[in-house]
């Protein structure tokens, strides 16, 4: 429901124009990434940082603080300063959220490193070398008065994102075949939002099309919505754990 109104509210901003899908798409972004910054530091400083699933859990704040200062650099230069805040000091924030991210990721998957087969692995790494060759030679093709750097950077969003694409593929493996749960999964689903998206970006970018609120921030909304949803289940969880087995228990996340 949230998805669909959330959704709603962009294209209907659209419809009226320009200038208001902006401020939508920023108000939205507020709404759901301050709420996502506050839960995800209750939880660290509620339950600690015990085992693999407590280290995960403080890469992901890490990750999810510097994306949300990143938006708020974003939303300043637009809003307030009223020039085109890309490229600007957000990139810097945004690409070190990258790493964080994968690492989070990979944290999380360690426990279940039995069941994920070499097959597994060199068909993800296949499908990354594909997306990769066609990003590349997609954006080699296309004719833009984008600068070079300004090219590169916005290469880089997609780049970073197939490389996230590697522990997040494995992760909705195991989620069909049962292994994880479901609103952890939202943590994976949502970076694959940001993976569509940023291609987006960087399509409509080299078009000269893109603005703040075009259609194609709704993913980028609902990436972030994904990971509130998933870190809000996680702390229903902790509420049924013991003392004992906190971020330990590795059945009681599955």
């Amino acid at each position: 429901m949230i998805l669909a109104l959330t959704a709603l509210a962009i294209m209907s901003a659209n419809y009226f124009g320009e200038n208001y899908a902006t401020l939508t798409s920023h108000l939205l972004n507020l709404a759901i990434t301050a709420p996502l910054v506050v839960v995800s530091i209750l939880l660290i400083i509620n339950e600690r940082a015990h085992g693999n699933f407590g280290r995960a859990w403080v890469f992901f704040t890490t990750f999810v603080i510097l994306w949300f200062i990143a938006e708020r650099i974003w939303s300043v230069y637009e809003l307030i300063y009223k020039v085109n805040p890309w490229p600007s000091e957000a990139d810097i924030l945004w690409l070190a959220g990258y790493p964080l991210y994968f690492i989070f990721t990979i944290y999380y998957l360690k426990p279940f490193r039995n069941v994920i087969s070499a097959k597994m692995v060199t068909l993800v790494i296949g499908i990354l070398i594909t997306i990769t060759a066609f990003l590349i030679y997609y954006t080699i093709l296309q004719k833009s008065d984008l600068s070079e750097f300004e090219t590169m950077l916005g290469l880089a969003y997609p780049m970073g994102d197939t490389i996230a694409l590697a522990p997040i593929i494995i992760g909705l493996v195991l989620f069909f075949r049962g292994q994880v749960n479901f609103l952890w999964s939202c943590l994976l689903i949502g970076m694959l939002c940001f993976v569509v998206s940023d291609y987006g970006f960087l399509f409509l970018s080299l078009d000269e099309t893109y603005y703040t609120g075009h259609p194609i921030d709704i993913l980028y909304l609902w990436a972030y919505l994904f990971l509130l949803f998933g870190v809000n289940d996680h702390i229903k969880i902790f509420r049924k754990q013991n003392q004992e087995n906190r971020f330990n228990d590795q059945e009681g996340f599955r």
